[in-house]
């Protein structure tokens, strides 16, 4: 089966890269652009514009593969519809954590950052623990098994600290919005294609 949903996000990516509709920064997601400023179209931008080649090979290599393995298992309709909700949604959540910390730091730099580039929607699919199977990787003192689906919060950690000028409200917005999303009815997991 040839994953059309996620090479159209790729090549969605790859073609706004060499040609973008606006610079990273006329396209980057923060409060004080989309809220005070109501340039809520970055909501739709900011997931397919990057910093640079390495920013945008390294997303497109990890949403090719778990695009195609989400793909796979649901179909192509399915997996861009759910590739889509996801950019929307963990763009919301991110504006609405960096509104919330600004106003609980009295710091202006979550109310400024701005972010750009698809890593929130491969955490969100991270933490639908799609890719691999939720094996048990600890047992907390309290009995609650903690699995392979949480590593994407060790991942953003991580990535944090390796690469501090990344988007850590934008990644673990991803992930709150992936967990959303495999909590909802919508019963993303089960069989059959929907192409």
């Amino acid at each position: 089966m040839v994953p059309w949903a996620t090479l159209g996000l790729v090549a969605l990516n790859v073609a706004l890269f060499w040609h973008p509709i606006r610079s990273p920064g006329g396209s980057c997601l923060s409060v004080q652009t989309v809220w005070e400023q109501g340039q809520w179209h970055r909501l739709l931008l900011a997931p397919f514009h990057h910093l640079s080649l390495c920013h945008l090979l390294m997303n497109m290599a990890t949403l090719f593969w778990l695009g195609r393995g989400m793909e796979q298992e649901v179909g192509s309709l399915r997996t861009g519809a759910v590739l889509l909700l996801l950019a929307l949604l963990g763009g919301l959540l991110h504006l609405a954590l960096n509104a919330f910390l600004a106003v609980a730091t009295g710091h202006p730099w979550y109310w400024e950052h701005c972010a750009v580039g698809f890593s929130g929607v491969l955490f969100s699919l991270e933490a639908m623990g799609r890719q691999v199977e939720p094996l048990p990787v600890a047992v907390l003192a309290s009995g609650v098994a903690l699995t392979t689906r949480w590593l994407c919060i060790l991942e953003c950690l991580l990535l944090a600290l390796v690469h501090p000028r990344s988007s850590f409200t934008g990644h673990v917005s991803g992930i709150l919005a992936g967990l959303a999303l495999s909590a909802s009815p919508l019963q993303l997991g089960s069989g059959g294609s929907s192409n």
